[in-house]
This record gives structure tokens, C-alpha cells and sequence, in this order.
């Protein structure tokens, strides 16, 4: 099979929904990446609506036509390809450790810059959101390409405040990943049972999806559901639901950013925040602790454990009541899970988060104990209101457009949540194994996970103005001059790099 290659994505991945009623097109994939979505194909390729854009929405780059790797395309319309080798390299190949020393100076690597890039790169850090004070525009499109470029060992999920230059990162887990892989299947089975007309109206999920909000910060929620036109050029994208998922330890931030979001977006009528709760804070084990002499796993060339055979030593039962012990070290330990789901009242200028009233919000357990009855009944009526705006909007796109069996729909959501609780379950299992490997690495083997560290800025370009920084990444085509290829897709590599 041929491959495409193309100019940075303007999003992450995505599913695009398609009636049941109706026959979908053959498309062609290129990704290597497992799928999470049962019964529908999650298409790593960008729909043709996002070419379109909203006055909310960050801008498209006019000078970026080359096909992007996440649209759909059909059979026919995939035009010549482009051999990987004859892609220039970017910039950042400064973070690579196989790049040439000759590209090292092509860059000007700030403080600020090489701080960011090194949290980016500690995967052993126990601390999975953080946010940069006095990062710098320039700074912050220098580490956004980074992440898109695949310079770094994990993506993470940036959110840029260009008044007050703060740079939020928040950093993959399969812990994160897992509280909303389940719910978003079930959201996407939903939708796509809905017989609206998809050469008309075109809805889709995304997780991590870039949106504009006040003061021209732009963040990226952990699911995105939005509704456009097929056709023609829409005045505005509607996003009618919005999801975050944090640990317990942000939980303000979480809710303030779901504010922040569900303002500059009050067409918004359905809103999930997932709370995650560790039970303890994450620590490396001590040199001289039993798990450093147990599990070094040989003496002259020390090898991992597998998962297989770390899960094996497990000395606690599997359970949320207790922490996964392996040497006598606590590797991880999901105390709870909870979930909040708001829907907006017929009344209602938009939803609000604060609001504890059963009638527009629902709260559920999934661990320790599964109650999550509540928040199944709310969701249901999410979709419902979904629905509905699916109806108003083809009814504002045609006036010849039949949406009466649309509007007498119905709507199930039949989540069995016990699977839902297993998932979490397996990723704390993955969790720590994965930094049970990490340890392992750079304690018996010596493996640092960070940026290229043979490049040291002289200080002149430590001094460097923003305008000189500005200067050396804007002559770089990647980095348009707006940030229209924003995304910053929290995602997990297969296969680890070893400096």
C-alpha cells in the first residue's frame, strides 16, 4: 500500500460518524496505531469539513494543500505520493539523538525550551500536569512542533495562554487514556444510530481537539464532539459536548478549564469531566530497597521483567481496594474513579459545572464500587439533546430536509460498566509495569529519556530576544504563522527509544 506523506495534522484522531441507514465509503488507512472503536472504523484520517472553519476556531493554513495523513480519503482520490526520504527535516531534529550534529546549530534551544523538554521527556515523573510560566509564543510553537514531529518519547497535550504566556502540559497515561477509551465507543455507537442525513450534516468525536477560548488561550479536551457541514462553508462549527479527565489532584484546574470552555463554547449541551484518585504518590524505589535487589532480573546484563512476569510477583489481591505490589514496592494503586456529567436545561444560557442539581447533573462511581446508574440516565439525555441539534442544524443547512425520523429517534446507551471498571483496571496493571520498565532502564542500564543533551546554547543564544527566536523557527515551513496545526495528541509509542 502506498503511503502519504503530508504537513502536520491540524488535529488528532478522530471518528467520524456515519448513519447506520447509509453506505460508507471504502477509505484507506495508513496508520500502524491499534484502534479503540468497536463496530466503526476510527479514521485517522481528517474529514473533508475540516477544511472549514469557524470564526471560534484557530484559522486553516491557505499554504498547506498537501492531503492530510488523517482525511478520509476515497480510493479514487488519492493522488501521487511522496517517498519518506524526500520529506526536508524540521528543525527539531535537534532533539533526536541520531540526528547529526549539523542540524544542532539550526535551532536556538532557550532555557525556557530545554526545562519544558526535559519534563516532557521524564516519563518516571510523578507529576502528570504542570504548568510553565513566562514561556514565550515563539517557545511555545518551538516545543508544539517538537511534540507533532515525534521528537520527544511521549506526546503530550499542550494548552498555551498567549496573554498570560503560561504553557500547561499534560502528560499521557494509560490511566487517562482508559477513563474515557470505553466511554467514547459507547458515545460513538450512539451517534452513529442516529438516521441523519450524512451528505448534509457530518458529526464527529475527537479526542484532544484544538479549541480557542477566552483570551486567546487554546486547549485541547480529552473529547470533542462536533457538527458541521458536508458542503458548504459553515458561519460556525457547532460543539455540542466536551469531556476532561484529570487525577484527583486537579481537580480545580479541571473543573475552572471545563468553565473556561463550556463559555467560549455555549452551544455546549453535554459536559464529562472524569476524576481519577491514586491512592499513593508514585515513587521510584530506593537503592536499597528489596524491589533494587529482587527485581534487577541478572547481575552481569539485567533485563526487565515482562509484564507477564512482573504481574506474576504481585504479592496484593487484584483489586481497587489494594496497591499493585511487586518487591515489596507499591507500583500503583487506583483508590477511585469518578464521573460528573452535566446536560443543559431547555432554559439555560449554557451548562453549569457547579450546578449539583440532579436535573441537569449526575455524579457515579466506577471504582472502588460501580454506581454509575446516574450518569448512564444522564448521558442518554446528553445524546438526546445531540440529536436535537443535529435536527435544528440540517433544518438551518435545507429547508427540503425530512429530519422527522431523526427527531422521533430513540436513543439507548447500554454501557455495561463493569468493563469499563475492567479496563481501568488493566491500565493500572500497564501502569505499573511501564514504570516498573522506566526504573529498570536508567537504574540498571543507565538510560536517559530526554532531549539531545549534546547541544548546549552559547550564551549569547540563551539571551536570544523573542524576536531573534521568532526569526529562526518562522524560516521553518512547518511552522506556519498561525497555529492552525495546533494538536497535541496524548499518545503512547509502542516501541520505546533508548538514547
Amino acid at each position: 500500500m502506498s503511503t502519504i506523506v503530508t504537513q502536520v495534522d491540524h488535529c488528532s484522531f478522530y471518528t467520524t460518524f456515519v448513519p447506520k441507514t447509509y453506505q460508507c465509503y471504502e477509505a484507506r488507512s495508513i496508520s500502524t496505531s491499534p484502534l479503540t472503536t468497536p463496530a466503526l472504523t476510527e479514521s485517522d484520517q481528517k474529514p473533508k469539513h475540516q477544511k472549514l472553519h469557524a470564526s471560534s476556531l484557530p484559522r486553516p493554513n491557505r499554504a498547506e494543500k498537501a492531503a492530510s495523513a488523517k482525511t478520509p480519503l476515497r480510493a479514487e482520490a488519492v493522488g501521487q505520493t511522496k517517498p519518506v526520504e524526500s520529506v526536508p527535516t524540521i528543525a527539531t531534529d535537534v532533539l533526536c539523538g541520531d540526528v547529526p550534529k549539523k542540524s544542532l546549530r539550526s535551532e536556538v534551544l532557550t532555557p525556557n525550551v530545554k526545562r519544558i523538554l526535559d519534563y516532557m521527556a521524564d516519563l518516571t515523573a510523578d507529576e502528570g500536569h504542570k504548568e510553565f510560566h513566562g514561556v514565550r509564543p515563539a517557545e511555545f510553537r518551538l516545543i508544539h512542533e517538537a511534540g507533532e514531529a515525534g521528537r520527544i518519547l511521549t506526546k503530550p497535550r499542550l494548552a498555551y495562554d498567549y496573554d498570560k504566556h503560561i504553557l500547561s502540559v499534560d502528560m499521557p497515561s494509560f490511566l487517562h487514556e482508559a477513563s474515557f477509551d470505553y466511554l467514547k465507543c459507547h458515545l460513538t455507537l450512539a451517534i452513529a444510530q442516529l438516521p441523519y442525513d450524512p451528505e448534509l450534516v457530518e458529526t464527529t468525536i475527537s479526542m484532544n481537539y484544538p479549541l480557542k477560548i477566552g483570551g486567546g488561550k487554546i486547549v485541547n479536551p480529552d473529547m470533542t464532539i462536533t457538527i458541521s457541514a458536508v458542503d458548504d462553508t459553515p458561519s460556525v462549527v457547532l460543539v455540542p459536548a466536551i469531556g476532561e479527565c484529570a487525577f484527583s489532584q486537579n481537580r480545580d484546574s479541571v473543573f475552572k478549564r471545563m468553565e473556561d470552555e463550556i463559555e467560549a463554547h455555549p452551544d455546549a449541551v453535554l459536559a464529562i469531566i472524569v476524576l481519577v484518585r491514586e491512592g499513593i504518590r508514585y515513587a521510584c524505589p530506593n537503592p536499597d530497597s528489596i524491589a533494587s535487589k529482587e527485581l534487577r532480573n541478572g547481575e552481569d546484563d539485567p533485563q526487565s521483567l515482562s509484564l507477564d512476569e512482573f504481574i506474576s510477583q504481585r504479592t496484593t489481591p487484584r483489586s481497587f481496594d489494594t496497591p499493585i505490589r511487586v518487591g515489596e514496592h507499591d507500583w500503583c494503586h487506583i483508590q477511585s474513579v469518578e464521573y460528573f456529567v452535566w446536560v443543559k436545561g431547555d432554559h439555560q444560557d449554557r451548562i453549569d459545572v457547579r450546578n449539583h442539581d440532579p436535573q441537569f447533573m449526575a455524579h457515579g462511581t466506577l471504582a472502588p464500587n460501580l454506581n454509575m446508574d446516574a450518569v448512564t440516565a444522564m448521558l442518554e439525555r446528553g445524546v438526546r439533546k445531540i440529536r436535537d441539534c443535529l435536527v435544528s442544524f440540517s433544518r438551518e443547512l435545507s429547508d427540503e430536509v425530512d429530519c422527522s425520523e431523526l427527531e422521533n429517534a430513540e436513543v439507548r446507551q447500554p454501557i455495561v460498566w463493569r468493563l469499563g471498571a475492567k479496563n481501568v483496571m488493566k491500565a493500572a496493571d500497564l501502569t505499573a509495569h511501564q514504570r516498573y520498565d522506566l526504573w529498570h532502564d536508567e537504574v540498571f542500564k543507565g538510560v536517559k529519556r530526554s532531549h539531545d543533551e549534546s547541544y548546549e546554547p552559547t550564551e549569547s543564544e540563551c539571551s536570544s530576544s523573542d524576536s531573534e527566536v521568532s526569526a529562526t523557527i518562522s524560516s521553518q515551513d512547518s511552522l506556519a504563522q498561525d497555529l492552525a496545526g495546533f494538536k497535541c495528541t496524548c499518545k503512547h509509542r509502542s516501541k520505546r527509544v533508548k538514547a
